[in-house]
């Protein structure tokens, strides 16, 4: 099920989203990243300016649980959708 929410009307959080654009959109959304990939994930180097994919990667996470909390949590997406 790799890449299920890519380009998809599911919801309005995608994994090509970046993170911090989310949780600036969002910012209850800091609290389901750090409840699914531990407290210190946005701490990491880079973790704000990456897309939400790459950041489950990072931490060894698959992004669909993510990606369904957060469409759980946030109401709007954010103004910009990925790195281009």
């Amino acid at each position: 099920m790799a890449g299920k929410h890519h380009n998809s009307a599911e919801g309005i959080i995608t994994g090509k989203m970046i993170v911090g654009e989310v949780i600036e959109a969002n910012p209850k959304a800091a609290d389901v990243f750090k409840k699914h990939l531990g407290r210190y994930c946005l701490s990491l180097p880079g973790a704000r300016t990456e897309s939400i994919e790459f950041l489950a990667a990072m931490n060894d996470y698959h992004e669909e649980p993510l990606l369904e909390a957060l469409n759980n949590v946030c109401k709007k997406a954010p103004a910009k959708i990925g790195h281009f």
